[in-house]
Parts: C-alpha cells; sequence; structure tokens
C-alpha cells in the first residue's frame, strides 16, 4: 500500500471513529448522516480504485469490469436514494461526510 493510501485510510477511519463516537455521544442526525456520508464516501473510493487496478492488469475483455462498475454505481446510488428520499439521515450531514472523505482523496493525490 502506498504512502496517500495509508494516510487516506487512517483518516478515513478516524473520521468514521469520531463521527460514530459524536453520533453516540449526543443521537443527533446531524452526526448520524455524516457517519452514513463517510462510510459510503470511503467504500465509493475503495472500490474505484479496486476497479481501476483491474482495469490496468485486465489484457483482455474489459466487459465485466464495466459491468462491475454499472453495478457498483447502482447499488451506491441505490443505497444513497433510499438514505435520503426515506430521511434516514440528515442531508447535509450527509453531505458534508461525503464530500470530507473526497476532499482527503483529492489532496492526498495532488502530491503525486
Amino acid at each position: 500500500m502506498e504512502k496517500t493510501n495509508k494516510i487516506f485510510a487512517l483518516t478515513s477511519i478516524i473520521l468514521l471513529i469520531s463521527s460514530y463516537a459524536l453520533h453516540s455521544l449526543y443521537a443527533s442526525k446531524l452526526f448520524e448522516g455524516i457517519l452514513y456520508g463517510v462510510l459510503i464516501s470511503y467504500i465509493n473510493i475503495l472500490s474505484t480504485q479496486l476497479i481501476g487496478k483491474f482495469f490496468i492488469k485486465a489484457k483482455k475483455s474489459k466487459t465485466f469490469i464495466f459491468l462491475f462498475t454499472i453495478l457498483k454505481i447502482m447499488l451506491l446510488a441505490g443505497i444513497v436514494i433510499f438514505l435520503v428520499s426515506n430521511l434516514l439521515v440528515d442531508l447535509i450531514g450527509f453531505l458534508i461526510g461525503f464530500s470530507v472523505i473526497l476532499i482527503v482523496f483529492i489532496l492526498l493525490n495532488q502530491g503525486k
């Protein structure tokens, strides 16, 4: 694992633990939204990295990888739509959590 991946994983885990602790402590929908946003964004980035590695290593047909990518997008979008449409989480908190992980990922990859 590269140094930036280790820093990203450590930062994501710290954000997950702290948002879970804040949600448990205050029982707030905002912190619950941040927790789900961080978790879904982290899963999205990890799966995108995994698919990228498959694209690089695949020498033959990339149809399976393409279908896997479409399935990943549909699954994550379905989870987000379910959480937001049923108002199980706070929308502002979810967007904060989702955005923070993306910003950390982008800033870590700028140094490459």
